[in-house]
């Protein structure tokens, strides 16, 4: 009775997940999200450091700066919102601190659209579904049955689902470290439950 209970309440997050999915989508950070890059070379090298303050000073708290390639007296500046004013202010801003003498026609101002996250986990997909296989074909040779073997697949869908879920359903922004972490909860769930099928044989 409690197991069953346990798979509908995971039944009704789950779908909760998916709906959010379909009428808001995920949300995303700026890294992989809609913004504009602004892309700005100097005369001479810049410090990275002083690009974010200065970023920061006029854009607040949302932005990614980048140095661009090996070159040390390049930059790539992104950020949700533009507009001329703010374009201004930077030009200003690095004018006075590399006491240069840029023009606003020498920045390259790009829209970029939002990454399909699809592009991003496609890649995943087959190894890690073929590792899976693999390692449900092991326990059902090791464990001469198809009982572990489910387990298994129930609990890897069942911590990867709650992964998911927290991000759908809770709207916490889909950044870098999203798929790393999505993968090591897998191979830990294929560890603890292959701790948990050895102890119960050991037991039998």
């Amino acid at each position: 009775m409690k197991n069953k209970i346990i798979y509908i309440l995971l039944a009704v997050i789950f779908a909760v997940a998916i709906v959010m999915t379909f009428v808001k989508g995920l949300n995303v950070d700026l890294y992989y999200g809609e913004g504009y890059t602004i892309s700005v070379t100097e005369k001479d090298s810049i410090n990275i450091d002083d690009i974010k303050q200065i970023v920061e000073e006029i854009w607040g708290k949302e932005y990614i700066v980048q140095r661009l390639e090996f070159f040390d007296d390049s930059a790539e500046i992104k950020v949700k919102e533009y507009d001329d004013d703010k374009l201004t202010q930077l030009k200003d801003k690095l004018n006075e601190k590399y006491e240069s003498e840029l023009e606003v026609s020498d920045f390259k101002v790009e829209h970029i659209s939002n990454i399909k996250l699809r592009t991003l986990v496609e890649p995943y997909i087959i190894p890690i579904g073929l590792s899976l296989l693999l390692v449900m074909a092991f326990y059902a040779i090791r464990y001469r049955g198809a009982r572990k073997m489910l387990d298994l697949l129930v609990g890897v869908v069942a911590v990867e689902g709650l992964f998911y879920s927290l991000y759908a359903i809770g709207r916490i922004p889909f950044n870098s470290m999203t798929l790393p972490i999505a993968i090591c909860l897998y191979i830990i769930t294929i560890i603890k439950t292959s701790f948990s099928s050895e102890n119960s044989q050991e037991e039998e």
